[in-house]
């Protein structure tokens, strides 16, 4: 058994002693050698009780994020170093703590890289329902939409951003990701129609935290992923209309934005600044070294910013715009694939795919009876089946909404589905 890190919120708690409301923070063994699909989750079923008493002879309970009060039985004495799944990675020999000199510690490019060589990208279950999930996910909305507006207030009048405040916005969006991703998705999708900073800002930090979840990446990996996306643009807030009136090279003012935003957030004190900033000043580079500021190539640009690059991309292509219609799940993908190796990262752009899926949240789909409907949430194990709500009926007529699950759709007599969607549509195909 590896001992994992704690700290002074996390008490060493017998598995007799569990109860729904504690939040486990490490197990008694390695997380890989549990049937637990997240590293760190709440109790919120007895069954989850169980399986731990099954597996496990004590838990490390967190304290700060249980919702009950927690019975000490035994505070941690021994803080060990921790080994996570970047140590694996990396080739650490057990027992002698050396990296082997062929591997390069924390790149998150080499975490990706050995995922996808090895064919462990498994896709997290849901935890929860899209149902169970949809208040978490609306008050999580709500809380990073009011923080986006107040950084951007704070910027306009010449502040600067704290990170500290913003990981903790961050956090319920990562919590309702790791629950349930498509509920948070779909809310912040729907709050606004037409594209703005910070809902631009919103629905690319959704995006990256997704991708994360996919890649399994740790939560401090979703943390900096989270962040980079709803602070890429930052920079944009200080540059004027009057000043892109005046502008001789209107062109290369806006793509200073890079610059502006990179400089704006180094002077946050959180020792996140550095990634962040880098992220905002490197988004817009890309692999064939034709991008800016700098014109890197390759691996010169970090992991974080191909991952962000990828979804900004995406998000600034299907959201609608005052004067532009957004593109359609098909369409935006078939730009950015024809982009991979020039662009964007072919293994980013193929996770990135998958983890969206065939029919994402949000899409508008024409039903194989003609009916208009949207899909709110995926299923991993029939993705030609999500769950939809429909919106007309077969003429195209509003009709009262109705959920309908299409995997629980399907002819029992045959091998075709008499209830399937024929295909995305735009959507202003129909009137809301």
């Amino acid at each position: 058994m590896n001992e994992e890190n704690t700290t002074d919120n996390e008490m060493k708690i017998s598995v007799s002693d569990l109860v729904i409301g504690m939040y486990v923070a490490h197990l008694d063994k390695d997380w890989q050698e549990s049937s637990f699909m997240f590293q760190g989750f709440l109790i919120e079923k007895r069954k989850q009780v169980k399986q731990l008493q099954k597996e496990c002879e004590f838990v490390y309970v967190d304290t700060t994020k249980s919702s009950v009060p927690v019975k000490l039985t035994q505070k941690v004495e021994v803080k060990a170093e921790k080994k996570s799944f970047f140590d694996k990675l990396r080739g650490k020999k057990e027992g002698t703590g050396k990296v082997n000199s062929h591997t390069k510690p924390n790149k998150l490019d080499d975490i990706i890289k050995k995922k996808i060589s090895t064919k462990v990208i498994v896709a997290p279950k849901r935890q929860v329902s899209f149902d169970e999930e949809m208040d978490y996910a609306k008050n999580a909305v709500a809380r990073n939409t009011h923080l986006i507006k107040d950084f951007m207030m704070k910027v306009k009048s010449g502040g600067t951003i704290d990170l500290l405040v913003a990981k903790k916005g961050i956090q319920k969006s990562i919590n309702s990701v790791l629950r349930s991703p498509d509920t948070i998705l779909l809310m912040s999708q729907l709050q606004n129609k037409h594209q703005s900073t910070w809902q631009h800002s919103m629905n690319v930090s959704v995006l990256a935290i997704n991708l994360g979840r996919y890649l399994n990446l740790e939560e401090d990996e979703l943390m900096t992923l989270g962040l980079c996306g709803m602070l890429l643009d930052i920079g944009k807030l200080l540059i004027s209309k009057e000043d892109l009136v005046m502008a001789e090279n209107k062109k290369d003012l806006i793509e200073s934005h890079t610059t502006l935003g990179r400089n704006l957030l180094l002077k946050s004190s959180s020792n996140l600044s550095k990634i962040v900033s880098e992220v905002a000043y490197t988004h817009h580079e890309r692999l064939d070294g034709k991008g800016f500021p700098q014109g890197l190539k390759g691996k010169q640009i970090s992991a974080y910013a191909r991952m962000i690059s990828i979804v900004d991309t995406y998000d600034t292509l299907t959201i609608d715009k005052p004067n532009k219609k957004g593109l359609t799940h098909y369409e935006a993908m078939s730009q950015i694939l024809a982009q991979v190796g020039t662009h964007f990262d072919e293994t980013l752009v193929n996770s990135f795919n998958q983890c969206i899926g065939t029919y994402p949240v949000g899409s508008i789909v024409e039903m194989n009876t003609g009916e208009v409907a949207m899909v709110v949430e995926s299923n991993s194990e029939q993705r030609l089946r999500p769950k939809i709500v429909l919106l007309t009926t077969a003429d195209k007529k509003p009709r009262a909404k109705h959920v309908v699950n299409l995997a629980d759709h399907e002819d029992p007599m045959s091998d075709a589905s008499f209830y399937s969607i024929r295909s995305i549509i735009r959507k202003d195909t129909y009137q809301t």
